[in-house]
Formats: structure tokens, C-alpha cells, sequence
């Protein structure tokens, strides 16, 4: 009975996308209604999205240590939580917050701008979450399962932890090539979209 339970479980898997896709529609959801109540605050949206762009165009060392202090720490937070009780509950948060606030960048990109605005909302996110997005499925579900495997076993299980370092190492690289994308690659892509947009 306990074997089946345990290939069920292991057939399901963890719901990744669906709890992402979970956040990215509350993120949708929120502005909009907020703009159907008449919450509309213009100037606040226009720079939340100025600001972002603002971070997204900054230059010099202080930048790249900015997003590698802020990428790298929630990694390593999420990579040592696997290894505990607190990586199920982080992995859910992690992948809704990531959803949350995909929707909300979107959504008001649109809303404040229309159309274009989607396409710099967008542009924000081009190309590094070609790399992040799948790279925080595939982490989570790493960081969710190994922590649950603890919390059954209550203990760490040492045949089980190599495994688990070799493919976090392995996610490791392919988010830092994501953070190398944000930090030189996606300012020239957002500030190719607004000058030709003239937004603002």
C-alpha cells in the first residue's frame, strides 16, 4: 500500500507550472481590478514601470553586484532549504511570488500604456526569462522533492544529497547565464523597444 502511495506520488509529481501559472493570474487579476475600482493611480504605475526600467538600464559594477547579491541570495536560500523541512513550503512561495509578479508587470504595462505597454513589460523579461523560467520549474521541483524525501525520512540521506548537490550545481550555472543576460543583455533589448516606441 505504501509503495503505491509512493509511485502515485512520484507519477503526479510536483505542480511547477500550475502553481506559476496560479500566481501569474492573480498578478493579472490584480491591477485590473484595482483599475475597475477606480484605483487607478497613473503616476504610481508609470514609475513602478520607470523604476524597473530605471534598475534594467543601470550601468557599472554596482548594478551587476546588485542583481547577483539578489538572484545569487535567493538561490542559495532556496538550495539550503532543500536540504530541510522549509524547502516544500519555499518552493510554493517561490514559484507563486515568481508568478505574482509576471502577471503584474504585464498587466500594468498594458493597462498604463496599452498595447505597447505590453511589449516593454515584455521587453523587461527578454531574453533572461527564456533561461530563468524553466531553470525555476526545474529548481523548485528539485528543491521540493529532495525537502520532502527529508521531511518523510527525518534525516538527511546521503546517496540521495550527492545527487541533489550535482543538479543544483548544474542549475546554478544555467541561472547565472540567466543573471549574465539581465545584466548586459536585456538593457539594450528594453531601451531598442522604448526608443523605438517613444513612450516615454
Amino acid at each position: 500500500m505504501k509503495n503505491r502511495k509512493k509511485s502515485y506520488h512520484n507519477r503526479r509529481g510536483f505542480p511547477a507550472f500550475g502553481i506559476f501559472l496560479a500566481g501569474f493570474l492573480a498578478g493579472v487579476l490584480i491591477p485590473n481590478l484595482m483599475w475597475k475600482m477606480e484605483w487607478r493611480q497613473k503616476t504610481a504605475s508609470s514609475l513602478y514601470l520607470i523604476g524597473i526600467y530605471a534598475d534594467s538600464a543601470g550601468k557599472g559594477t554596482e548594478y551587476l553586484r546588485q542583481v547577483f547579491r539578489m538572484r545569487g541570495s535567493l538561490f542559495l536560500l532556496s538550495a539550503f532549504s532543500g536540504i530541510s523541512v522549509f524547502g516544500v513550503p519555499l518552493a510554493v512561495a517561490a514559484l507563486l511570488t515568481a508568478g505574482v509578479l509576471t502577471g503584474l508587470l504585464l498587466a500594468v504595462s498594458v493597462l498604463q500604456f496599452g498595447l505597447q505597454g505590453g511589449l516593454v513589460g515584455a521587453a523587461l523579461m527578454f531574453p533572461q526569462y527564456l533561461i530563468y523560467v524553466p531553470c525555476l520549474f526545474y529548481f523548485m521541483s528539485l528543491v521540493y522533492r529532495q525537502s520532502l524525501e527529508i521531511w518523510r525520512s527525518r534525516g538527511l540521506i546521503p546517496d540521495k544529497m550527492s545527487g541533489y548537490a550535482v543538479h543544483v550545481f548544474f542549475c546554478g550555472v544555467a541561472y547565472t547565464l540567466g543573471i549574465v543576460l539581465e545584466i548586459f543583455v536585456n538593457p539594450k533589448v528594453v531601451e531598442i523597444v522604448l526608443t523605438t516606441l517613444k513612450l516615454f
